[in-house]
């Protein structure tokens, strides 16, 4: 039930989140990642700039008469002049009559020629058709257009740009109605008479409801066929180059505040008569797009977080992973199929929510794995050496499972010569108080020893050595541990014997050799022991013992015997064993402190 839960919940966020307009800069960003790539320049479109050259020769753009532009049309061949003649240039009102004359003779020589408009937009409420009230952000209230006599001799559109909520133009409205006529863009205009030129039909571009659409850029500022205005105005360049082409004119330099960001060159600015070569080049090539309706993108955005959640969180990490990889690059190539077909996915959202959810599948597996080794390592604790279980814990090589291996161990068995005499004439407290002072001798010196104490037997205790990690010189380390703990009961007996009024000797059994370690039990309680014939020797070496001795075997002393002295005390009969076993004392260390 959780789990549903969860799923649905992530599904639900990522449709709220869809809805949410503080996306959409994210969302472009990643758009023009994925979806902006530079394209052949079409050679048919060329751009004349007014560059830091001209405004140098000709002076200050504010100063020019209208009769440089005059210069410029007719410093074209009219038999071979251009298809399109296209100013990105304010002409308004009338100016100086020589000039705005000189200029309407000149474009009247050529059929094509289009000039710029303007139209302000304002926003203002306006009832629809059922009596509802809405707020109509591009209503017209005026468009600025050429003079009257050069509008009688050319065609103009708007150059207004769309800019969305990152200031980035990627966008444009087709056209603008004012309630007495319609005005087109720019590039639109541009497009259309060069159609008309080349007799073929123009055709609309799929728009959203109101009327704006995308168009997908070319190139990087620069690609285009840039020429100096004054070069032209000199006769630099054979007026042929210009034939058949479409002629852009308009402003190329940073001074005179024409320059938008654009996506195909983020961090970058792009003259706004660039922009318009893009659209122009967009449209020629029908390279434009619209956005897919909100309710789609949002219920897309939905689906796809509900199938990534149910993989992730019904599914083991591998199937998981793959699953997550499988449905990212399903997004990109339905993302970019969807835009060559002319339709504008916003997917970052899906795409971040898939890296999310199996970015969250990851932490909860890590913390859960985490929480459960640290589990595993606090059991290990209470009967492994600190230094062991440290060890254990960086390599990560372990499991709380049923079943054991096959390892060549040392095992030792320690108990109380004589405890249930002893603590007959004791009270129970005073029992558990004697007893549990002395189990901490013994477990402070197995774990001294990295040995694993592997359980308590009443007042016997077992302990493993070589398990469940190798350890260098685990023989000596077993003998050692006998030996610690023969000394500290030694140095406490006194003690315990004014407090309790009794006295306490141990004695000590250690054999090696094969044994099977692990967890051993079922699945709801299990302990991790020893179990074999090497654990049973070292149990009746314990046994028979006497106070103070620690009692090996062959085995045990062929591994110990040059650092240590032991005297053989003969092959003994072991309970439950035909064959005798060979027994030995052990005197003392031969080097070895056991003072501490």
């Amino acid at each position: 039930m959780r789990k549903w839960i969860l799923i649905v919940a992530s599904s639900l966020t990522a449709a709220l989140l869809a809805c949410l307009p503080f996306m959409e800069k994210a969302e472009y960003w990643f758009g023009d990642i994925i979806f902006m790539e530079e394209k052949p320049v079409d050679n048919r479109i060329k751009i004349i700039g007014i560059d830091e050259k001209s405004l140098r020769e000709i002076g200050a753009f504010s100063e020019w008469s209208r009769q440089q532009a005059a210069d410029l049309l007719n410093s074209f061949d009219p038999e071979r002049a251009p298809a399109v003649i296209a100013f990105d240039i304010n002409y308004f009102g009338d100016r100086d009559s020589q000039g705005d004359t000189a200029l309407v003779l000149a474009a009247a020589k050529f059929e094509h020629v289009v000039m710029a408009s303007y139209v302000e937009y304002t926003s203002k409420l306006e009832q629809l058709p059922d009596g509802s009230l809405q707020m109509n952000t591009l209503y017209v209230e005026q468009i600025e257009k050429p003079y009257e006599a050069l509008r009688n001799v050319t065609v103009s559109g708007f150059t207004n740009v769309v800019q969305d909520k990152d200031n980035y133009v990627r966008r444009s409205l087709l056209s603008a109605d004012d309630g007495e006529e319609t005005e087109y863009g720019f590039a639109w205009q541009i497009y259309a008479c060069y159609k008309e030129w080349a007799g073929e039909a123009d055709v609309f571009p799929e728009m959203s409801e109101n009327g704006i659409y995308g168009f997908d850029y070319t190139a990087e500022p620069g690609m285009y066929e840039i020429y100096s205005y004054t070069d032209v105005l000199n006769g630099k360049y054979d007026p042929k180059i210009f034939k058949d082409s479409i002629v852009l004119v308009g402003a190329y330099s940073q001074g005179m505040m024409d320059q938008y960001m654009v996506p195909v060159a983020r961090g970058a600015v792009m003259n706004g008569v660039e922009v318009q070569a893009n659209h122009v080049n967009a449209l020629l090539s029908e390279r434009t797009y619209t956005e897919l309706p909100d309710w789609l993108r949002i219920l897309l955005a939905a689906v796809i977080v509900f199938l990534c959640a149910w993989l992730v969180f019904s599914s083991r990490f591998p199937i998981g992973f793959a699953g997550c990889v499988v449905i990212e690059a399903m997004i990109f190539a339905i993302s970019k199929y969807l835009y060559s077909r002319g339709s504008y996915w916003r997917s970052f959202l899906p795409v971040c929510f898939v890296a999310v959810i199996f970015l969250l599948r990851v932490a909860v597996g890590y913390a859960t794995e985490r929480f459960r080794k640290r589990k595993i390592l606090n059991v290990f604790r209470t009967y492994m050496a600190p230094q062991v279980v440290d060890e254990l814990g960086k390599s990560g090589n372990y499991e709380i499972e049923l079943g054991g291996q096959n390892r060549e161990i040392a095992v030792l068995f320690v108990d109380i010569r004589g405890f249930s005499s002893l603590s007959e004439g004791l009270l129970a407290e005073d029992v558990v108080g004697f007893l549990n002072r002395y189990l901490g001798l013994v477990t402070e010196a197995i774990f001294k020893n990295e040995g694993t104490l592997d359980k308590f037997i009443g007042d016997a205790v077992m302990a493993v050595y070589n398990a469940p990690l190798d350890i260098e010189d685990y023989w000596y380390k077993a003998v050692q541990t006998g030996l610690d703990i023969i000394h500290s009961v030694d140095m406490v007996k006194e003690e315990i014997k004014r407090e309790f009024g009794i006295e306490i000797a141990c004695g000590v059994g250690i054999h090696c050799g094969s044994a099977v370690v692990g967890n051993i039990g079922c699945s709801f309680r299990m302990d991790y022991t020893a179990i074999g014939d090497t654990v049973n020797v070292a149990e009746r070496l314990e046994s028979i013992a006497k106070r103070g001795q620690v009692l090996i075997s062959s085995d045990m002393y062929e591994h110990v015997k040059d650092r240590y002295k032991a005297v053989s005390v003969g092959k003994q009969s072991l309970k439950g064993r035909r064959d005798l076993v060979e027994a030995y004392l052990l005197e003392d260390t031969d080097g070895a402190d056991t003072s501490e």
